[in-house]
C-alpha cells in the first residue's frame, strides 16, 4: 500500500537527493518551495511537488497522477504556475513506496485546474523504479508533445539536469 508523504515531507524528500546542494528558502510545508541550488544544478527553482497516486491496483492501472493542489485556491479554479523573479517552475510527483520520481514540463502547462491531475503511464513509473530511469512521450490538447521523465532518488540530479535542458534552458540559469 502507498504512503501519502506530508508536503514538508515530499520537500524534505527531494531536498535530500541533493547532498546538501539544495537549500530551501521558505517553510517547507508552503508550496511552491523556493529552492536555491549550487552550481552546475539550476540555481533557482519553484517545485511544486506532490504525492503520486494510482497505478497498480486501481480502478485506472495504467496510470498514476499527480492531483494538483494549492493551498487556499478554490477546487475548480485554474491557476498558472509562476515562473517569474528568474525561478524555473518545477513540476514533480514522488512515489515513497517506489523511491520514484515524476517530472512534468511546466512550461507546457499555462494552466492547471486546482484538483486536476496530471498523468504518468504505470510502466513509465515500474520501469523507472527497476532501472533508475524511463521516460515517455505524451500529446497534450494542445498538440504538443511533453516528455514526462521518471527516476529514482539515486538518478534525481543527472535527471534534473535533462529536464532543464529539454525545457529549453540549461543547467545553469539565472
Amino acid at each position: 500500500m502507498a504512503v501519502s508523504l506530508s508536503t514538508p515531507d515530499l520537500h524534505q524528500t527531494f531536498l535530500d537527493c541533493f547532498d546538501g546542494a539544495a537549500t530551501a528558502l521558505n517553510d517547507l510545508d508552503e508550496k511552491p518551495l523556493l529552492v536555491d541550488m549550487i552550481l552546475p544544478l539550476p540555481p533557482r527553482l519553484r517545485l511544486y511537488m506532490y504525492n503520486l497516486v494510482g497505478g497498480v491496483g486501481t480502478k485506472r492501472d495504467f496510470e498514476y497522477k499527480a492531483v494538483l493542489r494549492l493551498r487556499g485556491h478554490p477546487v475548480g479554479e485554474y491557476r498558472s504556475f509562476d515562473h517569474s523573479g528568474g525561478r524555473l517552475a518545477l513540476l514533480v510527483a514522488y512515489r515513497a513506496d517506489l523511491d520514484v520520481f515524476v517530472m512534468w514540463d511546466a512550461s507546457l502547462h499555462p494552466r492547471f485546474k486546482n484538483g486536476g491531475n496530471i498523468q504518468v503511464r504505470t510502466d513509465t513509473v515500474m520501469t523507472a523504479a527497476a532501472t533508475g530511469y524511463a521516460d515517455q512521450e505524451r500529446r497534450l490538447s494542445s498538440g504538443l508533445i511533453e516528455t514526462v521523465m521518471a527516476c529514482t532518488s539515486s538518478e534525481l540530479e543527472k535527471t534534473l539536469v535533462q529536464r532543464i535542458e529539454q525545457m529549453g534552458g540549461t543547467s545553469v540559469t539565472g
